[in-house]
Formats: structure tokens, C-alpha cells, sequence
């Protein structure tokens, strides 16, 4: 359907409509056979009336070549709210091979109610239509139209953050954006490379787009496939205020949510320690709801209302905790994090939230709490997010900055361990984290940090344990201690030889997960962080044992990812190994994320770790 078509079915004139046409060349395939699906046409249109009311306009082709690509095409799910939208199917059927259309029959129409939302009551007008395709075969064409128009008021503003690509090839993805003359629409068109799409506020088509596979640990989509936001919120500014300011709203007191809160903080006197209390206890107790934001009431429930039923969206537990807060005399007040790499203040929206949190002053400034995880530091979690809040009716962020800076972020353990003839070893180590290694939990009680630094240890020795403990230096990015270390029973005996396995994973793997198991990758993959580690251990055995084999070590492998290299030098009855493993970037590209892969499943293996002593 052509787009002056759609527009004479709605019966109204263009006004403002988006349009970009973009021919992106298609990537030749790697393999010989047909990708196992393609979308030869996709169309999506929205459209606000001057009223209010909206409608939802969407029509796909798609060729399946392969049993693996059945599922979202053979049994499409259309999610809309019974109560506020009205459904119009248009087109479901499958076009055969031979050039001939089956339709599904009556009984393939399956009311449904959508699973992230079942069994809440408060959202069980959110509901789906299940169509059961007929005559699925390799070959088929499901064609697919359908429409959603909403009622005046069922949405506060007309948004979508769209993918235009899909994991399959894309042929033909067109979109319009239909609004009355007196509301702009701010958007942003970026390809999946990087760089801004150039249009004009007309149409929006793009063209050839290589099928985008899901590769594990990938960035958010957001940041390398094709995409599209629009809004029609106004500026960042509004849609915050009008945000924030709905959940201050629902953010209301009542006898329940104080005898709670004082029941609740009853042990505490300071502030950032009742608001601890209550964040975990509702953690604890409440049944936290989410789905996409889409479907979701453009209303916050009242605090009360949520914590009587004890269920809640995302921004109804911000209300929630921020009612709890208040009823025991925190000045607290509500806050929305963002993903960095989500958000554009071209077209700001709900989707884009990544958190609804509440933030107060603490006696190290300034402390956002989010009602499901708990406090939000710049730790592993949260890095590479921005906390937007309003101070005076005015707008302010505050970033907890990704880590990639490898110079921020180190981990070292450096010392020696003793054999005993027994078999049994005991020694001393030496433990430095700063950066992303560094847990602020750390900081509450010693059995934290000493278990964090048994966590760490046993990345290197795994049957190790903690004889002695000290803290040598303990702040917000720094982390240090002595470690008195002993291993309590006479090592595993291989034959007559005693078996000492380091650890296969290093310690940095215990905050920087690697994708180590996959040899083809196309999609850049994320890290937690650029960082730095060392490990330089000297393992001394008795005089007259004889070392049958040791860790072998790993040529230094380098590239503008950064480094992995394993170093192992004898002296008599004793060897010292050095392993350096640094990662300068954040996010690695395929190839350089194969290059790092190499050395470190070298590490892992058991000639790059074992050491086999004979008394």
C-alpha cells in the first residue's frame, strides 16, 4: 500500500509526515544458502488526529525459507488494550509457493491475555490476538495488516523508538508519521554504522538492510543497528517535568504506607539507613510488574492503591518508595535514569527509561535509590547512565560515565605460596582494585570486603582460603589488602604426583564477563569496562621435587584491543608466573573480540595453568 493510499483510508489530509529515503547495499552472505527469512515489505504508520486519538497502521511480507524462522511469522501476537483500543484486522494469510493464498481458519483466532502481564489485575485490558498462519512451508509468503486506534487521551503523546533492520534481511521498510499542523514532531534517523540519516519531515523509507544477527553480550540495539525515534512530547525539559511530576502525584500518604514505614525504620536513625530499610523490605515483598511501555497506562496508580495490591509498574514502586520515604521524614524526591546509549533529546519518551529511582542528600551528596536493586552507584550496573531530575523546575543530569579508561580500573594480585611435603601450601598476597572492581557495598562491613577478596583469590587459587585478613586502603574507587592464604589439605594427587590447577577463569572475569564460546561473531560485543589486570604469583615446592610440567606460557597477543600475555620463569624448586591481560576498549568489534578470545581460552585450557609436582 502505497502512502497516498493509506492516507485516503483514513480519510485525511498530510500534514506532517516523515521521510527519508536511504538505499543501504545488501552484505554478501557468508554462506551459499537463502538467509532462513526475508521481510520483502514492511510498513508501519502512526497517525495523531487532532482530537487525540491515534492509530496504529502496520502491513508485513515476509518469505520464510526455513522451519528455524516460523515463530514470530507463523504465529503472529498482536498486544492492544481492550479497553481503550479497537483492533482491525486487514490481512492475515499465507501466499504458497505455487502462487495460491490460505487463509487461517475461524478457530486460528485466539484471544489472549499477554504473558508479561497476566495474573496482574490492573492490566488485564492488556490483552493479544494470536493468529495461527495456515500452510507453513519452506517457501510460503505470510502476509500480514492490521490496524490499532486508540481513544482520545489513551496516549499522552504520539513516540516509538523503531529498529528498521531485523535479524533477517529487510527488502523495503517504509514508515510515516501523520500529525495535525500544530504538533511538531522531533525525531532522529541514525544508520546502523554510525552517523544521522539527512531527510526532511516527509517520508521515512529505507531500503536493502542485511539481515542483523543476536550475537551474545551485544550492545544495546539502539547502538548499531538502523534506527528511528520520533516524539511529539515537546522538549526533554517537558516531558520530564510532566513525568516526575506524575509520579510526585501518585506519591501519596496513608495510614498504611506510615505504619509500614515506621515499622519498617523502627531500628534507624539516619536517613540513608531508613531509606535502606524500606528499599529492601519492599524488595522483599513486592511484586515488581514490567512490560513494554507501549501498552503500559499512561497514568501512575496512587501509592496507596500499589501497595494494597503489592504489585506495580516500574514508576508506580518509584511512588511507592518515595511515599515510604517521605512518611518517615526524608526530603526525597523522584528521578528517571536513562541509558546513554538509548537516549536522544530529540525524541525524549518513556521507552528510553532505564530506571524510576528516588534521590536524596546523603552525607557523601547526592544518593538515587531505585526501589527494585537497591542504591545505584557508578558500579557495573549502572555505568554508561545519566540520572535526570528536576531542581528548581529546571533539568539537570548527573552521569555515572562509562568505564574506559583501563588506567581506572586495575586488579592485582601479586605474592608467593610455600608447598609443604605434606602437600599443603600457605602464603602471603597482596590485593589492589580500583574502578570497576571496586563494589561500594565493600564499604558497609568487613565481612563484604573480606568476602570480596576470597572471591577474588579464588579466581586464581580456587581452593584457597583467607587465614588472615587486613585492609590496607578502603575508598569509593579503591580497594587494598594483605591476604594470609593457606590451603588446609595436601593438594589432588594425579598418579603419584601432586596436581596445583590455577583457576580457569582470571579475576577479572568476575566483574568483566568475556563471550568466550562463540568463533563467529558480526555485531560488536559490550564489556563491562575497559580495565587492567596483573597477577604475578611465585610458587616455591621442597628441595628434591621435581616440576613434571608447568603452566605453559602465552606469547603476548596485541592489538588496539589491548593485551593478553603469560610469562613463566623457573629458578630451581620454584617458578614465578606473570599474566598481563589488559582491554582498552568498552566495546570490541567482532574481530577484535576473536583476537582477545584466542589467548584467553589459551589461559583457561589445562596446559595454561596446571603445575604437576613429583615428591
Amino acid at each position: 500500500m502505497h502512502s497516498a493510499d493509506f492516507i485516503r483510508t483514513i480519510g485525511r489530509p498530510v500534514t506532517h509526515v516523515l521521510l527519508v529515503v536511504v538505499g543501504i547495499a545488501c552484505v554478501t552472505p557468508l554462506y551459499a544458502d537463502p538467509p532462513d527469512a526475508v521481510i520483502e515489505l514492511w510498513e508501519q504508520h502512526w497517525t495523531l488526529h487532532a482530537d487525540g486519538s491515534t492509530v496504529y497502521h502496520e502491513k508485513q511480507h515476509v518469505r520464510l525459507n526455513s522451519d528455524r524462522a516460523y515463530g514470530e511469522f507463523a504465529d503472529p501476537r498482536i498486544t492492544y488494550n481492550v479497553d481503550t483500543d479497537e483492533l482491525e484486522l486487514i490481512v492475515a494469510r499465507v501466499k504458497m509457493a505455487d502462487g495460491t493464498y490460505r487463509e487461517p481458519r475461524e478457530y486460528s483466532h485466539v484471544p489472549l491475555v499477554s504473558d508479561s502481564s497476566a495474573g496482574w489485575p490492573a492490566f488485564a485490558n492488556i490483552q493479544q490476538h494470536l493468529i495461527v498462519m495456515a500452510g507453513i512451508e519452506p517457501g510460503c509468503v505470510t502476509e500480514l495488516e492490521y490496524k490499532i486506534t486508540s481513544k482520545p487521551g489513551a496516549k499522552p503523546y504520539l513516540a516509538a523508538d523503531v529498529r528498521l533492520d531485523h535479524r533477517y534481511p529487510v527488502r523495503k521498510h517504509t514508515l510515516t508519521v501523520n500529525t495535525p499542523p500544530t504538533v511538531a514532531v522531533g525525531w532522529h534517523a541514525r544508520r546502523a554504522k554510525g552517523g544521522d540519516m539527512p531527510g526532511t519531515l516527509e517520508a521515512f523509507t529505507v531500503e536493502n538492510l542485511p539481515g542483523m544477527p543476536s550475537d551474545p553480550q551485544a550492545l544495546p540495539w539502539q547502538a548499531y543497528c538502523t534506527r528511528l525515534a520520533f516524539s511529539t512530547a515537546d522538549s526533554p525539559e517537558a516531558w520530564l517535568a510532566e513525568r516526575l511530576a506524575q509520579i510526585d502525584t501518585a506519591a501519596v500518604e496513608s495510614d498504611l504506607v506510615k505504619k509500614l514505614a515506621d515499622e519498617w525504620t523502627k531500628d534507624e536513625t539516619d536517613a540513608s539507613d531508613k531509606l535502606r530499610a524500606l528499599q529492601k523490605k519492599l524488595s522483599a515483598t513486592f511484586n515488581f510488574v514490567d512490560f513494554d511501555v507501549a501498552w503500559q497506562p499512561a497514568d501512575v496508580r496512587p501509592a496507596s492503591d500499589v501497595l494494597n495490591s503489592s504489585y506495580g509498574l516500574p514508576a508506580e514502586a518509584a511512588a511507592l518508595l518515595l511515599a515510604l520515604a517521605r512518611s518517615v521524614g526524608i526530603a526525597a524526591q523522584p528521578a528517571i535514569l536513562v541509558n546513554d546509549d538509548v537516549w536522544t533529546d530529540k525524541a525524549p519518551q518513556d521507552a528510553f527509561v532505564a530506571a524510576y529511582v528516588v534521590v536524596t542528600g546523603g552525607p557523601d551528596g547526592l544518593e538515587i535509590w531505585d526501589p527494585h536493586h537497591g542504591r545505584i552507584y557508578r558500579d557495573t550496573r549502572w555505568a554508561g547512565h545519566t540520572l535526570m531530575s528536576n531542581v528548581g523546575g529546571k533539568m539537570q543530569r548527573t552521569a555515572l560515565p562509562a568505564w574506559t579508561n583501563p588506567d581506572e580500573s586495575r586488579c592485582e594480585l601479586r605474592g608467593k605460596i610455600t608447598i609443604a611435603e605434606d602437600g599443603k601450601y600457605s602464603g602471603k598476597l597482596t590485593l589492589r582494585t580500583s574502578g570497576l572492581f571496586v563494589s561500594p557495598q565493600m564499604r558497609r562491613s568487613t565481612d563484604e570486603q573480606r568476602n570480596r577478596g576470597k572471591a577474588l583469590l579464588q579466581r586464581v587459587l580456587p581452593e584457597a582460603k583467607i587465614d588472615k585478613f587486613t585492609v590496607t586502603s578502603l575508598s569509593a574507587d579503591r580497594f587494598e589488602a594483605e591476604l594470609d592464604v593457606k590451603l588446609d589439605k595436601a593438594l589432588e594427587k594425579l598418579s603419584d604426583a601432586y596436581r596445583l590447577s590455577l583457576a580457569q577463569d582470571g579475576p577479572f572475569t568476575d566483574d568483566v564477563p568475556v563471550p568466550l564460546t562463540y568463533s563467529r561473531r558480526e555485531t560488536p560485543a559490550r564489556l563491562t569496562g575497559a580495565f587492567d589486570e596483573q597477577i604475578e604469583l611465585t610458587i616455591q615446592w621442597p628441595e628434591g621435587w621435581n616440576a613434571d610440567a608447568i603452566p605453559s606460557g602465552v606469547a603476548a597477543v596485541q592489538g588496539d584491543w589491548g593485551v593478553v600475555e603469560q610469562r613463566v620463569e623457573t629458578t630451581g624448586h620454584g617458578l614465578t608466573l606473570t599474566r598481563h591481560t589488559c582491554v582498552t576498549q568498552r566495546d570490541l568489534p567482532a574481530k577484535s573480540l576473536l583476537a582477545l578470545r584466542e589467548p584467553l581460552n589459551e589461559l583457561r585450557s589445562d596446559h595454561g595453568r596446571t603445575l604437576l609436582l613429583r615428591p
